[in-house]
């Protein structure tokens, strides 16, 4: 589920009536990022089912969108179960 951050409280209250007013399913919260002493610091996180103009009406309430990261590299091919041999044998 994307994630909408803000700084300000009063943004991410405009920006979650705005969702409210058009149906959309959302969850204010507050959040910590790695290194902050003060939870006064810590950013409001609106988490929002996902619509297509969201970045946009994020930019326009003070926010920014934060998606989730596409799905992770495949895993490596698998080690070899003998080591090679390098050397051609000797006649």
């Amino acid at each position: 589920m994307p994630e909408v951050h803000f700084d300000e409280r009063d943004d991410a209250e405009s920006f979650v009536a705005e969702l409210a007013s058009r149906g959309l399913a959302h969850r204010l919260h507050r959040d910590e990022f790695a290194g902050e002493d003060d939870f006064e610091d810590a950013a409001w996180l609106v988490e929002v089912d996902p619509a297509e103009d969201l970045g946009e009406w994020a930019e326009r309430h003070g926010g920014w969108l934060v998606e989730a990261p596409e799905e992770s590299a495949p895993a490596p091919a698998p080690l070899p179960e003998a080591p090679r041999r390098l050397k051609r044998p000797m006649r």
